[in-house]
């Protein structure tokens, strides 16, 4: 009974951790995932049974070159992958501090503790949705629509990029490979407030602090994209002028 009442709640706290680690933002899910499995290795190796491993990494280690070319060219796989980016981005925002970038046809959301995106459609097909409601086909409609809007383009490529990887710039042929804004020149005080998501009498303390929650999440290092990082670096530099 004992055992019993000890697995289910192992099995509790497995589901729990599960549904937290697809809230979290891609790059700390992929850290978690590294995490996980570095700490398997090891009570492996203290319990000696990871000689078979090593065996096993040893016979493939000559062929690993040609074993992640084929299996980068699975499309099963790239599916998977890019599912796991989506249920990231359709998880529940998080409850703390927010901000938004606005174009023509999306207004996108910030999300500062988890640096996951969103936004809602303001023009076009899919006015009034949100982008996590699309599907991957839908998206790419949606950047085929507002094509000639560069700070839309922007905008959109980001969100892609941040949930889909780069598994979809192939399906977007020409589309994929559009160069988009910079993100550069001038910003009004109001624009840099609602991207730091700030108010009106923000101390400089403040700008510096939303500053540097946004750009750690952000940063295209980080699985960001150069343009929001732009955007952010801007907002900063304009209300720290004024």
């Amino acid at each position: 009974m004992i055992r019993l009442l000890l697995l289910l709640g192992i099995v509790a706290v497995l589901i729990v951790f599960i549904r937290w680690l697809f809230r979290q933002s891609r790059n700390n899910f992929w850290q978690w995932i590294a995490i996980l499995l570095a700490i398997g290795l090891l009570l492996m190796f203290a319990t000696g049974r990871a000689h078979w491993l090593v065996a096993a990494f040893a016979a493939i280690l000559p062929f690993m070159r040609t074993i992640l070319a084929l299996l980068s060219s699975v499309p099963v796989l790239n599916r998977v992958l890019a599912g796991i980016g989506a249920a990231q981005a359709a998880a529940e925002p998080s409850g703390g501090q927010t901000s938004s970038v606005q174009s023509r046809y999306i207004r996108m959301t910030l999300a500062h503790d988890s640096g996951d995106i969103n936004g809602e459609v303001l023009e076009g097909k899919f006015k009034g949705r949100a982008l996590n409601q699309l599907s991957l086909e839908e998206l790419l409609q949606l950047l085929h629509e507002c094509q000639h809007d560069e700070e839309s383009v922007a905008l959109l490529q980001a969100y892609l990029d941040r949930v889909y990887a780069d598994n979809w710039r192939q399906q977007a042929g020409p589309h994929g490979q559009q160069q988009t804004s910079s993100g550069s020149g001038e910003m009004s005080s109001d624009e840099a407030l609602q991207i730091l998501g700030l108010s009106p009498d923000a101390s400089k303390e403040e700008i510096i602090e939303a500053h540097r929650r946004l750009i750690q999440k952000l940063h295209p290092d980080r699985g960001g994209s150069a343009y929001l990082a732009a955007k952010i670096n801007l907002a900063k530099e304009t209300l720290l002028a004024r």
